[in-house]
């Protein structure tokens, strides 16, 4: 009783598919007979239908399918059959086509089967490609799609991968469909070809594989039933099968006599079970999906296989998927170290499978992949001037300043009298520079370097030349003082000259008190914006503390050993000049003092009263007020 339950509403069902597929099929079919092929694992169905990728790609969901992929060899030679018989519809002789490749922006690869391209399902797993022509980097920065060219004048690039714009609308487009299982083709029972209604609109009597959910109506021969329909569906015991066994025209002499015409279509043994038949495989086969076929049994099954088992006539292979290599024992899989190959312009990461290029601090990946530098001086990190460098920046400071060590985007003053040979004598430091001054009683060249004695020639001191070991002396960590102080440092780079006196007796205490005169101090600063001199007072006191100029001159070149060059280039310009000078000026001064000490001698005399004299009232001291005390 259940089984004629079940019989009556498949019955019921198989008729209003058929109606609902016979609807369906004149509301929307476009399909010709030879537009799909189907087999074991699912159909691939061409649409002539001028649209973009997105929209091809929305169709074939629509109904259940998915843009066309095709990994391996055994798929493209089924859509290379599938193509062979097609109709390119209005007289064309070359059709473009649509299949599931596309890249996002900058994710181009040179390495890699797929160069950095997705299937439409969301994986990159490939075995196969077919592109007609070298990737081009220029295209990484925007989208791109993949069409299939088919020409039948021009058979060289048939089927073969071109990318494109994914925006321009192009001939047509491949879907796939796949189901839970393919139904067996129907055997003709006299009066014809079953006629197959597809869940994909197709009206076909050429499939070999009918997939699930199809509607297949049997013409049945005269004088027995009308043509029947039959199911492609799931049976109680949850394989895919029709719903009516055959013969579905009941005629006990058509299946006795089955066996005996064509094998039965069995490739190798037609057995007859009471009013059915059945296909049977030798040792070793199995029967493929469609019933009739033999093929090797699933050695593979069990298989010890760490990815992937290849079916062999005597066995199988492992084998391993893109990235890996078989190991030695055959079975498993070892990463490949893609890095060993150099694939990348600075830094290679190897990873299970792949690897990934990086550029070195400093350095950006363009939208090609290629290692820029970084201009860090655009974000202006340095205090004074920066100078970009390959991966890196340097930063300069105005001349008499150098970097922080603790921070070298700062500056600070550059002590360049801890800088042996600066100066002859004394030096000064200040913000940003420095000067030269001589001990009492010399006095300062016109290099701005050396000293020399007053009062005459003779006594010219030539300029001491310090062998500093090329430039050595100009490195900042040589430089022990940081920070210049707010009043300048004086360093004397050579003992002071130690100055004898004589002791006189005390005879005229008043000509001691009113003959006493200091002697001058004389400074010129070596690099300043104007000389600037300051003289002692001319009494009995010590000198006043040197000032400070009134500006503090910098220094405005960019190196430090600019300032050491320069000097040197004055003494040797500026040995002509001196010698002529001093020969000048050294007899005039000589005339001068001696024509003052005279006019204070004589002016002296006149103040004092007349007295009895002996022969050291004729001396007189001109030395400073220290120098008598000291005689004393």
């Amino acid at each position: 009783m259940g089984s004629l339950i079940f019989s009556a509403a498949a019955l019921l069902l198989t008729f209003l598919l058929a109606l609902l597929f016979e609807v369906s099929s004149v509301l929307c079919q476009d399909l010709t007979e030879r537009d799909a092929i189907c087999k074991a694992d699912g159909c691939y169905v061409v649409y002539f239908q001028r649209k973009t990728f997105l929209d091809s790609w929305r169709a074939c969901k629509a109904k259940g399918g998915n843009l066309a992929t095709i990994k391996r060899k055994e798929e493209a030679a089924t859509i290379a059959t599938l193509f062979s018989t097609l109709d390119l519809r209005n007289s064309r002789t070359k059709v473009r086509v649509w299949i599931g490749l596309q890249r996002q922006p900058r994710q181009c690869s040179t390495t890699r089967l797929l160069r950095g391209y997705s299937w439409t399902t969301g994986d990159q797993d490939t075995e196969y490609s077919n592109w007609q022509r070298e990737d081009s980097p220029s295209m990484c920065s925007v989208p791109r799609c993949v069409v299939m060219d088919y020409s039948t004048q021009e058979p060289n690039d048939n089927l073969k991968w071109l990318d494109g714009p994914c925006s321009v609308p192009v001939d047509g487009y491949l879907c796939y469909y796949t189901y839970k299982g393919m139904c067996p083709a129907l055997w003709s029972e006299g009066a014809g070809n079953a006629l197959y209604s597809t869940p994909f609109n197709l009206l076909s009597t050429l499939l070999t594989h009918v997939p699930f959910g199809t509607v297949a109506t049997v013409p049945c021969p005269a004088g027995t039933q009308e043509e029947q329909s039959v199911l492609c569906t799931l049976k109680e015991d949850g394989s895919v099968g029709w719903s009516k066994e055959s013969p579905i025209c009941w005629d006990s002499t058509v299946s006795h006599n089955r066996c005996d015409k064509d094998n039965g279509g069995c490739e190798h043994f037609c057995k007859l079970d009471g009013a059915h038949f059945y296909c049977e495989c030798a040792s070793g086969y199995q029967l493929a999906d469609n019933g009739q076929s033999c093929e090797l049994s699933n050695v593979c099954q069990g298989a010890p296989c760490e990815f992937e088992c290849l079916p062999l006539s005597d066995g199988y292979s492992c084998a391993c998927p893109e990235g890996y290599m078989l190991a030695p024992d055959e079975r498993s899989c070892l990463d490949v170290n893609e890095c060993l190959q150099s694939p990348c312009e600075q830094i290679c990461v190897n990873a299970l499978g792949t690897f990934e290029c990086r550029c070195l601090e400093g350095y950006y990946p363009d939208d090609e992949g290629v290692c820029k530098d970084i201009d860090e001086c655009i974000n202006d990190p340095c205090e004074y001037k920066c100078e970009n460098t390959p991966g890196s920046h340097i930063c300069h400071c105005h001349l008499g300043f150098s970097p922080m060590p603790e921070n070298p985007s700062r500056c600070h003053d550059t002590d360049e009298c801890q800088i042996p040979g600066t100066c002859q004598q004394m030096c000064v430091n200040y913000e940003g520079g420095f000067e030269c001054h001589c001990d009492e009683g010399y006095e300062l060249m016109s290099d701005q370097y050396s000293c020399q004695k007053r009062g005459g020639e003779g006594d010219d001191q030539s300029p001491e030349v310090i062998d500093t070991g090329g430039a050595d002396w100009l490195k900042w960590d040589q430089i022990s003082q940081s920070e210049s102080q707010s009043e300048p440092n004086i360093i004397s780079t050579r003992p002071s000259p130690t100055t004898s006196y004589t002791n006189t007796p005390d005879i005229n205490e008043h000509d001691k008190e009113e003959t006493t005169t200091a002697l001058p101090f004389l400074s010129t600063p070596t690099i300043s914006e104007g000389a600037w001199n300051w003289w002692s007072d001319t009494s009995s006191q010590e000198p006043d503390d040197l000032l400070p100029p009134s500006q503090s001159p910098l220094i405005k070149a960019a190196e430090i050993d600019d300032i050491v060059d320069s000097v040197q280039e004055d003494r040797g310009q500026k040995q002509t000049t001196t010698g002529l000078l001093v020969g000048l000026l050294v007899p005039i001064c000589l005339i001068i003092v001696v024509i003052v000490v005279l006019g204070i001698v004589y002016c002296t005399r006149c103040a004092v009263q007349p007295r009895s004299k002996n022969a050291s009232d004729c001396y007189h001291w001109i030395s400073g007020a220290h120098d008598k005390q000291g005689a004393a």
